[in-house]
């Protein structure tokens, strides 16, 4: 494999920001402070990703500061470019988590999540449902649907011209009508105790829509072995089911919390957990199966499907991104090695989101690095080509 990072920034931050951003003592106003001037304009992650073979670029749904959240990179002259978003932008649209789509008609779909904190909650307007026609490069935002609420990701019920999301926080599983701009939300993910909602939503080749769920218990002061569990909505009945059963500990030792969601090539729900275990929801019975830990880190959230009839994905944080390849016809599970630039000699901190082109190109998109700014990650020869 030939592994490169491509910056779009290239900056580090002093050790004692990075402690700041990691021990969780920063407040938001704090990066925009004049000597910390490097951190709004060039601290990013790369949160989302989409890839058109047509145009031959990858769409890059981007976390930053300023608002300047949508880029793209050309893939034949290997620039990147903005696409303006701050030109649209409320100043709290801080990111596109996990939500870049295509419709049938060429459109690309997305919607902004938030970084700002409570005390600010009520200046923001809420996230925007976006528009981008990628031929003349015009954004549109939509709808603002909750006020003060933010989207953390969006699937795309091509069908039934419907987008469904999560939002954070509150975290709800909400539906968005895109023909009659009506927002209907569906349920209430959180007990109330720890972060309920994987990275993403996934729909099975049955057309239901899959997510998970925090249980929340009266007088309880913890949330127990057993608070993440699976929820599937049907949109034919309009109807959600919450489900009691969860995702496996490695221990054993009641429900694993979750990570990325993603269908794969065989049309069922690939779930990831924190602890880096990639598991399986058949989308006809809903029985969750172990697959296996393709690596030894923890984290399993970027998931994509390749030309070649396999899933590939990445495990492993703080400095010790893995790739991994899954036939699910066979079952296989194998373990690509590290995601590392030999002439740079770095490892990708974490893989957030992936998207793979028609020749098999693998793109990883790197967040959270407390230290740099993130890379784009790009993997070729992945499938042995």
């Amino acid at each position: 494999m030939k592994i490169t990072a491509l910056k779009l920034h290239d900056a580090c931050f002093p050790y004692e920001d990075a402690a700041l951003a990691t021990e969780g003592t920063w407040d938001y106003e704090d990066f925009f402070t004049p000597e910390r001037r490097d951190w709004v304009d060039k601290w990013i992650s790369f949160d989302c990703l989409l890839a058109d073979d047509q145009r031959d670029v990858i769409w890059c749904g981007i976390a930053s500061f300023k608002s300047d959240i949508f880029w793209v990179y050309d893939r034949r002259n290997g620039e990147f470019r903005s696409m303006n978003y701050p030109a649209v932008a409320d100043p709290f649209d801080a990111k596109f988590h996990r939500s870049l789509a295509f419709d049938p008609q060429g459109q690309i779909w997305a919607a902004t999540a938030r970084y700002h904190d409570a005390d600010r909650e009520m200046d923001s307007p809420g996230g925007a449902i976006v528009k981008i026609d990628p031929d003349t490069e015009q954004i549109e935002i939509i709808d603002r649907p909750m006020p003060h609420v933010y989207i953390q990701s969006i699937i795309l019920d091509a069908d039934r011209r419907a987008l469904y999301g999560q939002t954070y926080h509150p975290e709800y599983l909400f539906r968005y009508d895109i023909d009659t701009r009506q927002c209907r939300i569906l349920a209430s993910l959180s007990g109330g105790i720890a972060l309920a909602q994987a990275e993403q939503l996934a729909m099975d080749r049955n057309g239901t829509v899959w997510g998970t769920y925090g249980a929340g218990r009266a007088w309880g002061n913890s949330p127990g072995p057993k608070p993440f569990r699976l929820l599937r909505y049907q949109p034919d009945d309009d109807d959600v089911t919450f489900l009691k059963t969860g995702l496996p500990r490695l221990d054993g030792a009641g429900y694993a919390r979750q990570d990325g969601m993603h269908t794969g090539p065989d049309g069922a729900v690939y779930i990831g957990t924190v602890e880096g275990l990639l598991c399986r929801i058949d989308p006809d019975t809903t029985d969750v199966s172990v697959i296996g830990k393709p690596a030894p880190g923890q984290r399993l959230t970027a998931m994509a499907n390749g030309p070649d009839g396999c899933m590939y994905g990445s495990c492993g944080r703080h400095g010790a991104a893995n790739l991994f390849r899954l036939e699910p016809r066979s079952g296989r599970l194998e373990n690509l090695g590290p995601v590392f630039d030999r002439s740079l000699a770095i490892q990708a901190w974490q893989l957030h989101d992936m998207a793979i082109t028609a020749d098999g190109t693998i793109y990883g998109g790197e967040n959270d690095v407390p230290h740099r700014s993130s890379y784009l990650w790009e993997i070729a020869g992945a499938n042995g080509a």
